[in-house]
């Protein structure tokens, strides 16, 4: 008599189960959590190998564009990975997906190396316009004249002016994932990772332009959810008089240098945001696309948008469930 008995996938290896599971997409894995706490265990090992080496880019570039919002077009910088950390340093080791979405990969936004040149102090115009003058920044008592001026050379960084009369200025941030081509300005895959208006308060400019910064305090969030965000370090310039004296009472023109420190991107979104973009380019093989994600065939634009917008509904609301560690969090 032959005795048969079943097999069921908890009988299996988890080299075997690994094997299985790394074969899906995040977005796909994800569901898959709560069938049992082994299986979320596997998947939250292989979401955690996934999320450290989508950190790395070694396939893509990170590009960011900020701007003031009357100055569109101003171009982009591309951005050097840094590391994957917490937010918050007291964070511990990730053991559910709630703890994953709390990790940040941050980037160094780079100038073009024609653009490094020593950064002078600069007076502001009436309409904005910063005119150079031979004053250097003042040395702290920790950092020498040089190495400072040398630390802000490599920094992108943004001037802010503001009137008396006004309280805030914006500036335009958009990160955009891209893999580039040999061609200028071309992109075999460019997917957005994050963008939004970052609203500049003079309080706060005055706030950090005392301090030495390096919490989260001088972390500006592109978007409510906090998955991309700059951390600047806050200078402040003298401003050109070019009204009557202030009276008592009455706020001041000021003038800002805001350097970019490191652009911040939430690693599950990063994550998300690199297969999308194997995606799109394993779908697209052959063409080109610019930063706007549209592709060209031959010099000719196909319109791809209603295909984006379709592709990112159910992407999105998959994203926030993961960020917000829904599906079987701990």
């Amino acid at each position: 008599m032959v005795v048969t008995t079943s097999t069921t996938i908890e009988d299996l290896p988890n080299e075997i189960l690994i094997s299985i599971l790394s074969n899906f997409q995040t977005i796909q894995l994800l569901p898959f959590t709560t069938t049992s706490r082994r299986i979320h265990e596997l998947i939250l090992l292989i979401l955690h190998h996934r999320i450290f080496d989508a950190g790395k880019l070694s396939r893509h570039q990170l590009l960011l564009e900020a701007f003031h919002t009357s100055n569109r077009g101003a171009g982009y910088s591309i951005c050097q990975p840094l590391q994957t950390t917490p937010l918050s340093p007291s964070t511990q080791q990730p053991s559910s997906l709630s703890d994953l979405s709390a990790l940040y990969t941050s980037f160094r936004p780079l100038k073009p190396s024609t653009d490094r040149t020593a950064f002078r102090a600069g007076l502001a115009d009436g309409s904005g316009w910063f005119v150079p003058v031979p004053t250097a920044p003042q040395p702290t008592a920790d950092v020498p004249t040089s190495e400072l001026e040398e630390k802000e050379d490599e920094l992108v960084s943004q001037d802010i002016h503001l009137e008396s009369h006004e309280l805030f200025s914006q500036l335009c941030t958009r990160a955009n994932l891209a893999k580039t081509s040999p061609r200028r300005g071309l992109f075999h895959s460019c997917v957005n990772v994050g963008e939004g208006i970052l609203r500049v308060w003079r309080d706060w400019l005055a706030d950090q332009a005392k301090c030495d910064g390096g919490g989260d305090g001088d972390v500006l969030w592109a978007d409510s959810r906090k998955a991309v965000g700059l951390r600047v370090k806050v200078v402040e310039r003298e401003a050109l008089p070019v009204g009557p004296p202030y009276r008592a009472g009455e706020e001041r023109d000021v003038s800002y240098t805001l350097f970019y420190d490191e652009l911040l991107v939430r690693t599950t979104r990063l994550l998300l945001m690199v297969e999308r973009s194997e995606e799109l380019e394993s779908g697209n093989e052959g063409k080109l696309c610019g930063l706007d994600g549209q592709y060209f065939v031959h010099g000719f634009s196909e319109m791809h948008h209603q295909t984006l917008v379709e592709g990112l509904g159910g992407w999105g609301e998959g994203m926030f469930r993961f960020a917000h560690g829904v599906y079987g969090a701990a």
